[in-house]
């Protein structure tokens, strides 16, 4: 896609939150522009509230925080918090981990490194936008369990490097802003955030000369997943030992957990530059028998 282009969708993002405005289109508009936009929308969009039918996940929904629409799509529910992905309409402005879908005839992007929790009364007084194809959900999972290392070529956006240069990552950011405050209410205060030793963190780093690195990695006992707009990996637990006593140890340091969630995170100021093998053989996850 054109820069200059991408540039303005960018500038009309940005615009759309700082700035939105009240227009009255339709006394702006003649006769014939009118009748040319109703005829584009003679389906028009149907939103329900979502207590109406109970939500399930692959469901895609919109709430506003303050004048900010925010679609999100249900992942999973975790104790009293539902897990969710963040969406967007902007779709041009996505990049190789962003998956775009279509519903109902409309293009988006599902944002699969931006996930954040709400409650059930902020699901509840959400609206219904529409549901994820079976076909598509299963990629989506996949992808996000380390199935499949990277979304198909037709359902991703255009591969660009982490640089602030560009205008996905810029874009990134700026969406990772939106929803951090629902970020943080799967952290017990800073217990579930392990910061890996700096002076061992050059121990773990990619080679040089490394080509496509991977993003996600199954290991025995946990996943790991970088998240590099938050500068952090996560660490998910399977599930036959979360709940239980533990100790993870990452390099020389031990990590005690009287009861092991589903997630824990690393925080590294280096995520894209970690090597997720390397990282992966430096952890030990030890579990105390009842």
């Amino acid at each position: 896609m054109d820069k200059r282009l991408l540039e303005l969708i960018y500038m009309d993002y940005i615009n759309s939150i700082e700035n939105p405005v009240e227009i009255d289109i339709e006394s702006r508009l003649d006769k014939q522009t009118k009748k040319r936009i109703l005829d584009k929308f003679k389906t028009p969009i149907k939103l329900e509230k979502s207590k109406k039918t109970p939500v399930k996940e692959g469901d895609i929904l919109l709430f506003f925080k303050g004048h900010i629409p925010i679609h999100y799509l249900i992942i999973d529910k975790i104790d009293n918090l539902y897990e969710v992905l963040k969406v967007s309409n902007f779709w041009e402005l996505g990049n190789q981990n962003d998956m775009i879908v279509k519903i109902q005839d409309e293009t988006y992007i599902i944002e699969t490194w931006n996930s954040f929790y709400l409650t059930e009364e902020e699901i509840t007084k959400s609206m219904y936008i529409g549901k994820l194809s079976e076909e598509d959900f299963k990629i989506l999972t996949d992808y996000l369990s380390g199935k499949i290392s990277e979304l198909p070529e037709n359902k991703r956006g255009l591969t660009v490097p982490l640089d602030d240069n560009f205008y996905q990552i810029k874009f990134h950011q700026k969406e990772s802003e939106i929803v951090r405050e629902y970020k943080l209410r799967i952290f017990e205060e800073e217990e579930n955030v392990i910061q890996i030793p700096p002076e061992r963190e050059k121990e773990i780093l990619i080679p040089l000369v490394a080509g496509r690195e991977k993003t996600v990695l199954s290991c025995d006992k946990f996943l790991l997943k970088k998240l590099p707009e938050e500068n952090l990996i996560q660490m998910i637990f399977s599930p036959e030992i979360q709940g239980k006593k533990a100790v993870i140890t990452i390099f020389d340091e031990q990590h005690e957990f009287f009861k092991l969630p589903e997630t824990i995170y690393i925080e590294s100021s280096n995520v894209e530059k970690i090597d997720l093998e390397k990282l992966c053989s430096a952890v030990e996850v030890s579990i105390e028998l009842d």
